[in-house]
């Protein structure tokens, strides 16, 4: 358990194993990086280690699954599950391991090419929404594009309190995340329009290739909403009437975010650097008329709230050949576990798509002008038609495949101003994230939302 200044407790998992250099030297010498420290019983001598590091004890996890354990503690017990999908492994985990994401909040591990083992690191008591989700999208409404689940280890205390400590998903082959296939495809093109003297073809059409892509991106966010619109008989998951009071909730929770984003934008002012004072300043003064913006006319609206994705961004998506495989449905890490297993309006998931495209353009644009800022005049228009053409066509995708789906709103005028307010939530939610968690990247979120609420913002 750890604090952090004035925050809450914090508690964090960390599975350790011990090894001996007598029983085993070469597996030491192999396990050393994931070392925490040395020890000694005696004649002895070993380290205590990750023991996600060491192939076994990934593979005892999948057997565990398997046959289903519990295993009691002195004030619980784990309780080792499986899907009906996970039911069916054989009990003999593929070979071989490997390590994904140092950077991760969580600890990914492949086995051999067909299973992924996630431990999390940061533990929170209660429903786990990834191992709830990922129960109903492989088990009771089975969704094709995801990682389907295969089981999980949670620990149970004895007042019957549960924690999940890891999950087991089948591993689907892709050629990595749709955030840095973007900002590669971003940086390629930004880098040939500024080596060319003109461009020579609208950017829709040099984009073509890429907006097909995206279409089928927006195609599958739209499967993925109506998988959770259908009725199961589950009342985590069944769709419900989205009320005035709902509405009301909603447009209050706006104003709210912003607020705390004002307020908390006040307080770091002055320690922004100097070419984002004048955003930041623009930003506050908006902050005073902000009542009237976050009131949409809803009046009438006809659509179910219903469960989503909560997270949704380009590096929540993985690129597997000429499709997308949506993975992470832990939610926003910020949020409380109550919060992200909340119903809402799934269009929460394409505000926070359309976020994602700005962040991309904003962070291609940056990289592609930090050595060769004269280009910047030049780009920066190609840059913001590429994220109109970008959100235009995950629009259209999502459209066309959303069909009668009870959460997508009867009249468009309503989807619209929803999309509308959930962008500008998002945009809140990201600056404070920023100015809270990374430095680096305050300036996107800044400009960003300082662009969505300049009075002749583009809808």
């Amino acid at each position: 358990m750890a604090w952090f200044g004035t925050a809450e407790a914090q508690e964090y998992f960390l599975p350790l194993a011990l090894a001996w250099e007598r029983d085993d030297e070469a597996l030491v010498t192999a396990l050393l990086p994931t070392a925490l420290a040395k020890v000694r019983e005696r004649e002895r001598v070993g380290i205590l280690y990750d023991a996600c590091a060491y192939e076994g004890f990934c593979r005892a996890v999948v057997e565990g699954i398997h046959l289903q354990l519990e295993v009691p503690l002195a004030s619980g017990h784990l309780r080792f599950s499986a899907t009906r999908l996970g039911s069916e492994l054989t009990g003999t985990s593929p070979s071989g391991t490997r390590r994904l994401a140092a950077d991760s909040t969580n600890t990914a591990i492949v086995l051999g090419d067909s299973l992924f083992l996630k431990t999390y690191r940061r533990l929170r008591a209660g429903v786990n929404p990834e191992l709830e989700t990922g129960r109903f999208l492989t088990d009771i409404v089975p969704f094709p594009n995801i990682a389907p689940l295969l089981g999980a280890v949670e620990f149970e205390a004895g007042d019957g309190t549960r924690v999940a400590l890891a999950i087991v998903q089948g591993y689907r082959a892709n050629q990595g995340d749709a955030w840095t296939y973007t900002i590669d495809y971003l940086k390629r093109f930004l880098g040939d329009a500024l080596s060319k003297a003109e461009q020579e073809a609208p950017t829709a059409e040099l984009h073509s290739a890429y907006l097909l892509r995206i279409y089928t991106l927006g195609t599958r966010t739209a499967e993925l909403h109506r998988a959770f619109g259908k009725t199961s008989g589950d009342p985590a998951f069944d769709p419900e009437p989205t009320t005035s009071a709902d509405l009301s909730a909603w447009m209050t929770q706006v104003l709210r975010e912003g607020e705390l984003t004002l307020n908390r934008l006040k307080r770091r002012r002055r320690d922004l650097p100097p070419v984002l004072q004048e955003p930041a300043q623009r930003l506050l003064a908006a902050g005073e008329r902000l009542g009237d913006r976050i009131s949409p006319d809803l009046s009438g609206l006809c659509a179910a709230k219903t469960r989503y994705h909560g997270d949704y961004h380009l590096a929540q998506v993985l690129v597997a050949e000429n499709d997308f495989v949506l993975i992470d449905f832990e939610g926003e890490p910020a949020r409380t576990l109550r919060e992200r297993r909340r119903k809402h309006s799934p269009l929460r998931d394409v505000a926070g798509m359309l976020r994602s495209f700005n962040y991309a353009a904003s962070s291609a644009l940056a990289a592609a002008t930090a050595e060769r800022s004269h280009g910047l005049d030049r780009l920066a228009p190609l840059a913001q038609e590429w994220e109109r053409v970008t959100a235009n066509a995950f629009l259209t995708g999502y459209r066309a495949a959303i069909g009668d789906c009870p959460s997508y709103p009867t009249r468009c005028e309503h989807a619209q101003a929803l999309i509308e307010l959930f962008t500008l939530e998002k945009a809140f939610y990201e600056l404070r994230y920023e100015l809270d968690n990374r430095p680096e990247w305050i300036a996107v979120a800044l400009q960003g939302l300082d662009a969505l609420l300049s009075p002749d913002a583009p809808r």
